[in-house]
């Protein structure tokens, strides 16, 4: 066998080579081509089909005007989407559920035949009323088919039945309907000729009209309704949120009722475990700070809308009440001056820039030197700029709040608080022994009296509120002084006189006024608009303090307050309850009507005028004589600014039925109504 030579050798390598190299370029073209053509997107085939302009409303119908053709992916395409090429079939059709600007008009949203008659949208069982609007109130010609709408009717009082008041304007303006459908509104330009399809791009609604009829979905005792109200005087369209089902209390407002104060507004909301507000009650949808509908209320109850319940509903509630205002509940820190220098977030301390200055650890707030930034507060409520609210004048606190409490303290000379009391030991702010309590009088460590021993309201985070004590009021409701080891010392700290058999009296014996139990601040003096209330387990307010008893909102005496501890009407304690102080707030009595009566104070209602009209013991005013005054009262806690003398002023204008005397047309006297004075 002959040998090869090297040369051939090296000849054959390279060519193996080279077809190795080929092969291996060949077979990474192949895959990348095969990757490419993987991951190249699918030839989409376009459709062209026919979508809104603009927003179209039901009962509409389709022009050129409000719809255009565009194309788009056969694949993203509904089964039954009306086809560009299916235009003329569709023309002039109208339109049985509102379109959405840009998306595919789908057949099912058409009527079924090309016809235009108003009459197929009629719900069963209703009917279509055309009404005439003042056409100043036709929200420049923005209304549109589906909104709904309330109906006002302005007339003259003696067309309703009204008598016409002396010296004032014989216009009245009443509720006609609300929550009404327009179904179609009809267009008019300012010239008074109707238009179809006119279309003008510079106006404001793109048709440079107002409307002055509208057709709307009616019941026939609410068509009859309009009818009767058309014929009587003019109506007027106010436009509402479609979502909003809440109904006004609007009753007949004159001009005369211009001269009343507005009547007190006031707010249902729905508050979660913890007393933070969820939302407001509209209608029957539960509506959060950003108007959004978070839940309903179905059979008295707020559900969400997972179907699950949010929270308590509280009623009634005041529309200045703090906790409207309330966004958050935070765990703050102050300085030595009580200004809120950050919050806890996440563990770390936040100022209101956002900048971290510190860590939250074991119950304290360590700056970044490694120095206390401050004293703790928890639950401290924040609005939406993060400030803080006093919600001592709230109607509604959280338990975590209301935890007011009672505690045994000492005080110097002045009235201040220099102790507290622990057992038999006394001890200062920082916890450090200061004395001890022998035979009911508070000894300091060097044997001398340290001061008098008394009782303090301190809040959850142990700031001094007040304290329960006795005050003596003069004949015209006036607080003469406060009892202080029974002499009556005025607010210069002069002795008037000194207390005998419940009354005080001067050194001649003269009496000066009866000892009532009363709120006093934190430097001893009365607070005039606060009241004490005992809360329970939920915060809600089960009765204020009168004297030593609880009296709840019909003023009937259901416990009493011992050692700082709310008792039942057994004397057994009440399971989570709580005192607590209620600022800018006074408790008024009302008669049985809703009258005021006046204002409590102790167990005694002065009149707005300042004079004593009796005590109030169980439900009743009873007056020096124990004559019954009044029965059937309530008690409740209001604003100072609306339990004033004009409280009453807005029921004092109802209107009544009254029948005049003399002889009528034809023997028949007519029924009038007039505007009680």
């Amino acid at each position: 066998m002959s040998s090869v030579s090297g040369k051939k050798l090296l000849l054959i390598a390279i060519a193996c080579g080279l077809l190795a190299a080929f092969l291996g370029w060949a077979y990474l073209k192949a895959k990348e081509s095969q990757y490419k053509a993987a991951y190249k997107p699918a030839t989409q085939i376009m459709t062209s089909v026919v979508v809104p302009k603009e927003d179209i409303g039901k009962s509409q119908t389709l022009s050129r005007e409000n719809v255009a053709a565009m194309d788009v992916p056969r694949d993203y395409l509904p089964s039954n989407a009306v086809l560009a090429e299916d235009w003329p079939r569709v023309e002039n059709r109208m339109v049985v559920n509102p379109l959405q600007r840009g998306r595919p008009i789908t057949w099912d949203a058409l009527e079924s035949s090309r016809i235009s008659r108003l009459s197929e949208n009629v719900e069963l069982g209703k009917r279509i009323k055309t009404v005439q609007v003042n056409k100043i109130n036709s929200f420049d010609g923005m209304l549109r088919p589906g909104d709904r709408i309330d109906l006002l009717g302005s007339f003259s009082a003696n067309d309703v039945g009204l008598q016409q008041q002396p010296n004032y304007s014989d216009q009245v303006v009443m509720t006609v309907l609300e929550n009404v459908e327009v179904l179609a509104a009809g267009r008019e330009d300012a010239k008074g000729k109707k238009y179809e399809k006119h279309y003008d791009r510079n106006s404001s609604d793109g048709f440079n009209m107002s409307f002055s009829t509208l057709s709307l979905m009616l019941t026939p005792a609410q068509a009859a309704r309009v009818e009767v109200a058309e014929k009587a005087g003019e109506l007027v369209a106010v436009l509402r949120n479609p979502k909003d089902t809440s109904i006004a209390s609007l009753d007949q407002i004159t001009v005369a009722n211009l001269l009343d104060p507005l009547p007190a507004e006031t707010v249902d909301v729905v508050l979660d475990a913890n007393g933070k507000l969820l939302g407001r009650i509209v209608g029957d949808n539960v509506v959060d700070h950003d108007g959004r509908i978070i839940g309903h209320i179905v059979d008295g109850k707020a559900i969400g809308l997972d179907g699950k319940i949010m929270g308590r509903i509280v009623r009634g509630l005041s529309a200045d009440d703090p906790l409207l205002r309330m966004r958050e509940q935070a765990t703050v820190i102050r300085d030595e001056a009580g200004n809120v220098i950050g919050k806890v977030v996440n563990g770390q301390v936040v100022d209101r820039n956002g900048q971290v200055i510190g860590k939250y650890e074991d119950g304290k707030a360590i700056g970044m030197d490694g120095q206390s930034l401050g004293r703790v507060e928890e639950n401290v409520a924040l609005d939406a700029s993060g400030q803080v609210i006093d919600m001592r004048s709230s109607q509604v606190q959280s338990p975590a709040a209301a935890q007011t409490h009672e505690r045994p303290v000492v005080r110097d000379a002045n009235g201040k608080v220099i102790g507290f009391v622990h057992g038999d030991e006394i001890k200062d702010a920082n916890g450090v022994l200061i004395g001890h309590v022998r035979d009911g009088q508070a000894i300091g460590l060097d044997g001398k009296i340290l001061g008098t021993l008394s009782t303090a309201l301190f809040d959850a985070n142990g700031n001094l509120v007040g304290e329960m004590g006795e005050v003596v009021r003069g004949a015209d409701g006036k607080i003469l002084g406060t009892i202080t080891d029974g002499k009556l010392v005025d607010a210069e700290g002069n002795v008037l006189g000194s207390v005998k058999d419940g009354k005080a009296v001067d050194a001649n014996g003269k009496v000066l006024g009866e000892v009532e139990q009363a709120l006093l601040g934190a430097d001893g003096k009365p607070l005039a608009d606060a009241a004490q209330v005992v809360r329970d387990a939920n915060g809600n307010v089960i009765g204020t303090v009168v004297g030593d008893k609880i009296v709840d909102a019909q003023g009937r005496t259901v416990g009493s307050v011992k050692d700082g501890k709310a008792l039942d009407g057994s004397g057994n304690a009440i399971d989570g309850s709580s005192l607590d102080v209620q600022q800018d707030v006074v408790q008024v009595v009302r008669d049985a009507q809703g009258n005021v009566i006046g204002t409590l104070r102790g167990d005694r209602v002065y009149g707005a005028d300042g004079k004593l009209i009796g005590r109030l013991v169980d439900g009743k005013v009873i007056d020096a004589n124990g004559n019954v005054l009044y029965r059937g009262v309530t008690v409740t806690l209001e604003s100072p600014r609306n339990a004033g003398p004009n409280a009453n002023k807005r029921d004092a204008s109802r209107m009544i039925q009254f029948i005049p005397g003399g002889t009528g047309s034809n023997g028949v006297i007519p029924v009038q109504t007039l505007r009680l004075e």
